[in-house]
């Protein structure tokens, strides 16, 4: 099979329903709100995708804004959340002004972006004094849940080392560094379980043969590849879904 190149743009109209769908969307939702502070009024979703997460953080008193770079994505947010609230933009440059937001809410973004410093500093210049962030940290470590399908990625595991360039500009550490630089302090850290409905042998190995499981899974060695194949055919229960990963959130606070 001759796999398709990766785009979020095509990926838009699958990727809720490959991803969880409002079951996963409902817990981020959930986990997200027990971070944001009461008199949220103005709220950016960066990242927000085909605001499947933003459209539950709408509230009577509460504006909720899809930030995304994919067309694809933003087609789908704005008819979830209508009116103008699907903006393209980067995360690195937001187009809200100085001290506008009351909130910033940013779910699986961090760790695609090559450097987050400029997006924290970006954050903290378009939350007012006391506004607040709250975003998904250390999403890599989060998806090793120990299972046998773990096991058979073994060492190329991202979340185990480097070898396949793993992700850590999402690191807590690394977040709270950065938003140290530009007045942001730590105001708490929730999770929740993303009830991805579970990944079986089966689904990963179509995953990785299609060239849809992350980004890391391109930059194996074909050696690797076919290596990390054969264990994942291995397996006993080839359907059989294992666990779902709890993903991590961080609340970080601007200095008033």
């Amino acid at each position: 099979m001759t796999a398709t190149k990766f785009s979020w743009d095509t990926e838009a109209t699958r990727y809720d329903e490959s991803r969880g769908g409002e079951a996963r969307a409902e817990a981020a939702a959930e986990g997200l709100e027990r971070l944001l502070p009461a008199g949220v009024r103005l709220l950016a979703d960066v990242g927000g995708g085909t605001g499947i997460i933003s459209r539950r953080l709408r509230r009577e008193d509460r504006d909720v804004v899809v930030v995304d770079l994919t067309a694809g994505m933003l087609a789908l947010a704005a008819q979830r959340l209508p009116g103008g609230r699907a903006v393209r933009a980067t995360a690195e440059r937001l187009p809200f002004p100085d001290a506008s937001l009351d909130a910033i809410t940013c779910v699986w973004l961090l760790h695609l972006v090559p450097d987050t410093r400029p997006v924290v500093t970006e954050f903290a210049r378009v939350l007012r004094p006391g506004g607040v962030l709250v975003c998904t940290v250390d999403k890599d470590a989060c998806h090793d849940v120990g299972s046998d399908i773990d096991d058979a990625i073994g060492d190329l595991h991202p979340r185990r080392g480097n070898a396949a360039g793993a992700a850590e500009q999402d690191a807590t550490e690394r977040i709270v560094d950065h938003g140290a630089a530009v007045g942001l302090e730590p105001a708490g850290e929730s999770s929740f379980t993303a009830h991805l409905r579970g990944t079986s042998p089966a689904s990963l190995a179509e995953l990785i043969r299609t060239d849809r499981y992350q980004f890391w899974a391109r930059r194996l060695a074909p050696v690797d590849r076919d290596g990390i194949l054969s264990r994942l055919a291995a397996l006993p229960d080839q359907d059989r879904k294992r666990p779902d990963p709890d993903f991590r959130l961080l609340a970080l606070r601007k200095k008033a």
